[in-house]
């Protein structure tokens, strides 16, 4: 039985490994599969899978979506969609757009309290990745003003702070459609134990999602056992994975919090019942 790592992030959006290094890290951990979950980007995806496949490790196409319920910011991942598909290109081009506006507004704020960071200086941290909060905290770092990476959110840029900006999000219903729309995509709750109301995630599963993420770095024991009671009374997909996002402060290593590859088998098989 294999293992796998359904959540980690590459430097096409806030983390720092290539797909490259994602792979051979995965390969190191003797890892059968993974997916690149992006955040608003699928750069990554078709690389992986080129590499992935040099030395049999399986990438299946993976996205972490921002939508809104109730004011609340709500993540979704997409599994197994065509990551070439032209109505979603279109909509992550926008969303990406969207991003630098926000990242602009907030170094605008940031000045206005004191502190001064160019864009092209965000721009260049964040390289070939869509720019978001994490690359701004990097520049702040970088510049000095601040101790470490998690006072700028805990100070200027976290969510209700100061200086933060929303960011674009998409209706739930909105999200989940631009999945199935794209070949059949399968849209799973992101770490529903970060949304803080275990009431607010029963009236978010009224919506069609397919899966639960249940392992993750932020689900204590206990709270693994509710989702996954939740996930068996609901009749919903199972996943995890580590959400990594390379050398920048995280919580887990790729491979740091698994799934065994029935999880895999039991999306690809949900797809092929869905198509």
């Amino acid at each position: 039985m294999g293992l796998c790592d359904l959540h980690i992030h590459s430097y096409y959006s806030d983390g720092t490994f290539s797909p490259g290094e994602i792979i051979e890290k995965a390969s190191e951990k003797n890892l059968t599969a993974i997916s690149i979950t992006d955040h608003d980007e699928v750069k990554a995806v078709e690389i992986a899978k080129f590499l992935g496949k040099k030395v049999g490790i399986l990438v299946i196409s993976g996205i972490e979506l921002s939508a809104e319920f109730n004011g609340r910011d709500v993540h979704i991942l997409g599994y197994l969609f065509n990551e070439k598909d032209e109505k979603l290109l279109i909509k992550l081009k926008e969303i990406r757009e969207y991003r630098e506006i926000r990242a602009k507004e907030i170094l605008s704020k940031l000045r206005e309290n004191g502190i001064h960071i160019d864009f092209s200086f965000v721009k260049n941290i964040a390289g070939r990745g869509a720019i978001g909060r994490p690359h701004i905290a990097q520049a702040m770092l970088e510049k000095g003003s601040i101790i470490n990476y998690k006072e700028a959110f805990i100070k200027y840029i976290g969510n209700g702070k100061p200086c933060n900006v929303p960011k674009y999000r998409l209706g739930i219903d909105e999200a989940i459609e631009l999945l199935k729309n794209a070949d059949g995509g399968i849209p799973v709750l992101a770490h529903p134990g970060n949304i803080g109301d275990d009431s607010i995630v029963e009236q978010l599963l009224t919506f069609p999602f397919a899966g639960i993420e249940v392992w993750h770095p932020d689900h204590s024991s206990q709270q693994i056992k509710k989702y996954l009671s939740i996930a068996e009374h609901k009749s919903l997909l199972t996943t995890g994975g580590s959400d990594n996002h390379g050398n920048r402060p995280t919580k887990a290593p790729i491979g740091g919090i698994i799934v065994d590859s029935t999880v895999v088998d039991s999306l690809i098989e949900y797809k092929d019942a869905h198509l």
